[in-house]
């Protein structure tokens, strides 16, 4: 089943909290320093604040956490505040790519080296000439899950840029993200895209409530809480 939308940001998000979630052990060392060690993949998670009073929004929200069933189906969703990045607000018409043709919003080829520091570095190309990567931005990665129809594109995951980057004149781009890509998961056939960039998330009902809904449907503030749902 794909996953399913989530709803139009127009309907009540008022705020988000869109941050990766990390399970950490400290590891002190007799000496006084101190590290830490990783325990599985870091993971999004999202916090939407929803302030909603007509009763058409009223509606839509009860209606897709009803369809979610709880944790049992999954949803794509992303950071609302930063669908596109920070230099082309409004998406990527009229934009072409530095070799040609018309940019969708997506790269040609892309590709993940670690550095020496752990960092991981995105190798971006087909990008318009010059393109402004900002702190905060988003890469998406999609792919399509094993035996589905080709284009579903059920599987998703994205980094946040960390610092700022520029593409050359050629349009190629190298971009530093958080978290890196799990090399076991993310394939290397995975589109790379920057317009609305996404993830699989499950619901996490004991930390979401919509709150109730007064006469004449009016409803109040309420929050939806979700966790991403990370498969190869």
């Amino acid at each position: 089943m794909i996953p399913l939308a989530f709803p139009d940001t127009g309907c009540g998000v008022a705020r988000v909290r869109f941050d990766i979630e990390r399970v950490d052990f400290a590891s002190p060392e007799a000496s006084g320093r101190q590290g830490g060690v990783q325990a599985g993949w870091p993971l999004w998670s999202a916090v939407f604040d929803i302030e909603r009073s007509d009763a058409d929004s009223v509606d839509l929200w009860a209606a897709f956490l009803s369809r979610l069933r709880g944790r049992q189906r999954q949803f794509f969703a992303g950071d609302p505040t930063r669908a596109f990045p920070k230099s082309a607000p409004g998406g990527f018409a009229g934009m072409n790519r530095a070799g040609g043709g018309a940019f969708p919003g997506s790269a040609l080829a892309w590709s993940q080296t670690i550095d020496a520091d752990g960092n991981a570095l995105i190798g971006l190309t087909g990008l318009p000439a010059l393109f402004a990567f900002a702190p905060r931005d988003f890469i998406g990665f999609k792919w399509d899950a094993a035996g589905a129809v080709a284009g579903t594109y059920e599987r998703r995951t994205l980094g946040r840029v960390v610092l700022a980057a520029t593409a050359s004149a050629g349009g190629a781009a190298t971009v530093m993200i958080e978290p890196p890509l799990d090399p076991l998961v993310v394939p290397a056939g995975a589109i790379a895209h920057l317009d609305r960039p996404c993830c699989v998330m499950r619901q996490v009902p004991e930390k979401t409530d919509l709150g109730p809904v007064g006469t004449g449907s009016a409803g109040g503030a309420g929050t939806i809480t979700a966790i991403q749902d990370l498969r190869a």
